[in-house]
């Protein structure tokens, strides 16, 4: 009976197995199965009354709906058995070359990923479909809206401050502490400070310096004259009683006005003979950090000295807790300066991408490039993913996710199949009954 054909259910699927759409698929695959069936169904109980009808009535037309009908079920069974052959033996008969899919699913899944990345992931189709595209007119439109620079900056930072706790505070302290030193003990100081020197005094940079520092010690010798005056006093040659200490602390006083006042002229005079021998003590303490031995080897061992100090350790231990510190201040607050000039930033690309052609269209190129570079180094491995995951599945795990995917429009296959051999039929056995 006709009733036998029909196909029996697909199999309950694993937890698995269903993706987001996977029971709306499996739902409309059965209702198109049912009503495939119910037609083949339909066509088979249109055969046999035309065919007893026939029989028993002289009618003509029951002969035209019985060849309709019949060659109808003919087709709807073809085609039946054919859908049903790709991913199941047919009534489970080991008939040869049904159930191709379970069979056949590793070469399938091997032919399938050859083809992705034959049409679709080659270096050429990725590259003109990212032109085609123009990316940077698109990424530069997107930037020039507030809300989107807002939430790429926090989107950034959420992810800076993610990236900036997962770092490990002992390791980075340890990183930071052996680069320094490193760096700083690796070369001598000597001969690139006294360069440094050199090009400050031929430059005359530096008499903003020795400026400062005598502007801070006639401060000093004004702040300190009575202390002054008092020294000079103590060291006086003769007796320290009476009148004699008297006069002591006059020229003690006097001597701390003059050399007050030596400095102060000094300061504001750069051709005084004390400053132009200052200058020149300068240029000969460049000359010798560069060219002296016994010089570099002094500077080396202050460097020795300024590095083992235990200060100069804390103050390099710390570096990292600190720069943590703000960054991560940083990176929470959205008015921070370092949000602020991102976001200012990505506002001037995003209206450079838009109106300056050019540059957009190297930002183009570079992406296309980038993305090439990608399909051809890793786009055979990556669409080999296909293979690999089908290659996993067993043999009905893969008839049923396929047949989940596609099921649904092969069943038209059965119904055009029953709808067309009926009508084939209808044409032949119409043409033999003109013709014989």
């Amino acid at each position: 009976m006709p009733s036998r054909v029909t196909p029996a259910d697909p199999e309950p699927v694993t937890a698995g197995e269903l993706d987001p759409g996977y029971a709306e698929r499996q739902r409309g695959l059965v209702r198109m199965k049912a009503f495939a069936t119910s037609l083949l169904v339909i066509a088979a109980l249109v055969y046999v009354f035309a065919r007893r009808m026939e029989a028993t009535t002289d009618a003509a037309v029951w002969g035209y709906v019985r060849a309709a009908a019949e060659a109808g079920v003919v087709g709807g069974l073809a085609d039946w058995f054919a859908v049903t052959a790709l991913f199941r033996r047919p009534l489970r008969l080991p008939i040869p070359h049904t159930a191709l899919i379970p069979n056949k699913k590793d070469q399938l899944g091997d032919s399938l990923s050859n083809f992705v990345h034959s049409n679709f992931m080659s270096e050429d189709n990725v590259r003109n479909k990212i032109l085609a595209a123009q990316p940077a007119a698109q990424i530069g439109r997107y930037l020039q809206q507030d809300s989107h620079r807002e939430r790429i900056v926090a989107e950034g930072a959420a992810l800076g401050t993610a990236l900036v706790n997962g770092i490990d505070d002992q390791q980075a302290q340890l990183m930071v502490r052996n680069m320094v030193f490193s760096q700083l003990s690796s070369s001598a100081w000597g001969p690139p400070a006294g360069r440094l020197l050199a090009a400050s005094l031929e430059a005359e940079e530096h008499h903003q310096v020795v400026d400062s520092l005598l502007t801070a010690l006639n401060r000093w010798l004004l702040e300190n004259r009575d202390a002054i005056a008092t020294v000079i006093a103590d060291r006086g040659p003769v007796s320290q009683d009476g009148p004699i200490r008297w006069l002591h602390e006059r020229i003690g006083y006097k001597g701390a006005d003059v050399l007050a006042q030596w400095v102060h002229q000094m300061r504001d005079n750069p051709q005084d003979p004390a400053r132009q021998q200052l200058d020149a003590a300068l240029n000969r303490l460049a000359e010798h950090m560069q060219s002296d031995p016994a010089m570099i080897e002094r500077v080396e061992g202050w460097k020795a000295a300024v590095l083992q100090h235990p200060e100069t350790q804390r103050t390099v231990s710390m570096a990292w807790p600190t720069v943590k510190e703000l960054v991560l201040e940083a990176l929470a607050d959205p008015e921070s300066d370092l949000r602020q000039r991102a976001d200012s930033y990505l506002a001037d690309l995003g209206v450079r991408l838009d109106q300056d052609q050019e540059f957009a269209g190297q930002v183009d190129e570079r992406i296309a490039n980038t993305a090439g570079f990608l399909v051809r180094r890793y786009g055979e491995s990556a669409v080999q993913l296909i293979s690999e995951t089908v290659r996993r599945w067993d043999g009905e795990q893969a008839a049923r996710r396929i047949e989940n995917a596609v099921g649904r429009d092969l069943q038209f296959i059965r119904i055009n199949g029953t709808v067309v051999g009926a009508l084939a039929g209808l044409v032949i056995y119409t043409l033999s009954e003109l013709i014989i």
